[in-house]
């Protein structure tokens, strides 16, 4: 068991000056053995200083008290005497095992009636009254217990409040984890859908196999700017452009279109600014809508994206017909693309529905409200 630094410094300093002015009144006021005693007492306690913040240093000091008070009724002059109110004040901030603080008033006690029956004080003319000396004695205990007390609460709060900035930055590492994962979900899987489709019909047309190659160089030259976007958190990189918005959706539908999906675009009402975290997520909604559309409705499919600004908010429906295939029930349709997509819309206080037509064909249906 290794005491604290601050601790050994505290024994250090308070046994440089104390111990050598009570060794001194020790062999003064009680030469011989009584003197040895003292001084063995005293010594004891400031040892167990070091160890201050444990119930056995508190008790070793009680008894070296003890002993003082066997010894003689002078001890109360000798300048050591003052750990005893120091280990009080430790044991109740800092020890797991808090004796009852009767111990301390019976200290207190103690030592008010050796002071008033020792023949040895009487002689010396050191004449406080004993009830006084009591009153005096008590209210230092109870002063450094109740100290101590205070101190062990502080103490207490603090560690509260440490472990709730861990648990804060644990919840903060886990969702920005997550977010990073939807970022990264959504720009691959649109970027891989676009490719895998504009690979799939370069095989049945060689002959624009230079307008497909151009057009996967731009969707992969696309994914790569978004997930550079999507990755600055973690790497701050000179020149890498902002998040893509609502302004990027031309660009997105226009990708689409030349992987081979028909996109009708609607647009109803005055837009509003939506602030760049909404902005954000109306994008990535699009996005995977056409993305799900795009792997999974089948040939034949076409999309319908229609954006409404209404008084309270922006709803953005996204919806697929005539494929061969609904989106909803192929492949990893509602698997973390459409969590990802609803965990984005839920934190901004939005509403997302997502279901399938009696007559076939899949529909995304997001609510994102305006800022305040």
């Amino acid at each position: 068991m290794t005491p604290r630094r601050a601790d050994v410094v505290l024994a250090l300093v308070a046994g440089v000056t104390l111990f050598p002015l009570s060794l001194t009144v020790a062999v003064l006021s009680a030469p011989g053995v009584r003197a040895v005693l003292l001084a063995g007492a005293c010594l004891a306690a400031h040892a167990a200083v070091a160890y201050r913040r444990r119930t056995w240093a508190f008790l070793v000091v009680a008894a070296a008290f003890a002993v003082q008070v066997a010894v003689t009724g002078l001890f109360l002059v000798l300048p050591s005497s003052a750990l005893f109110p120091l280990a009080v004040y430790s044991c109740a901030a800092h020890a797991r095992r808090r004796p009852p603080l009767v111990v301390g008033l019976a200290g207190a006690g103690a030592a008010a009636a050796r002071f008033a029956t020792d023949s040895s004080v009487a002689a010396a003319g050191l004449g406080p009254d004993p009830w006084l000396l009591l009153a005096l004695l008590a209210a230092v205990v109870v002063a450094a217990w109740g100290l101590g007390l205070y101190r062990r609460t502080q103490l207490a709060h603090l560690d509260l409040l440490r472990e709730r900035a861990r648990e804060a930055a644990a919840r903060a590492t886990a969702e920005e984890r997550a977010r990073i994962a939807r970022e990264m979900h959504d720009v691959v899987a649109h970027a891989l859908a676009v490719i895998v489709a504009q690979a799939r019909g370069g095989r049945f047309a060689p002959a624009r196999a230079a307008e497909i190659l151009a057009a996967i160089e731009e969707t992969g030259r696309a994914a790569l700017t978004d997930m550079r976007a999507a990755v600055g958190v973690l790497r701050a990189t000179p020149g890498d452009g902002p998040p893509p918005g609502l302004t990027g959706l031309p660009d997105l539908v226009a990708r689409t279109r030349d992987a081979g999906l028909p996109v009708e675009e609607i647009v109803r009402g005055r837009p509003r600014p939506l602030g760049p975290g909404a902005d954000l997520v109306a994008y990535r909604v699009v996005q995977e809508a056409l993305t799900n559309t795009l792997k999974h409705a089948g040939a034949g499919a076409r999309s319908t994206l229609r954006l409404d600004w209404t008084d309270d908010a922006l709803r953005i429906t996204a919806g697929d017909a005539g494929g061969t295939a609904s989106a909803a029930t192929c492949g990893d349709g509602p698997g973390n693309g459409l969590a990802g997509m609803r965990e984005r819309v839920t934190a901004l206080g939005g509403t997302l529905d997502v279901r399938t037509e009696e007559e076939g064909g899949f529909v995304v249906e997001a609510r994102l409200p305006y800022p305040a």
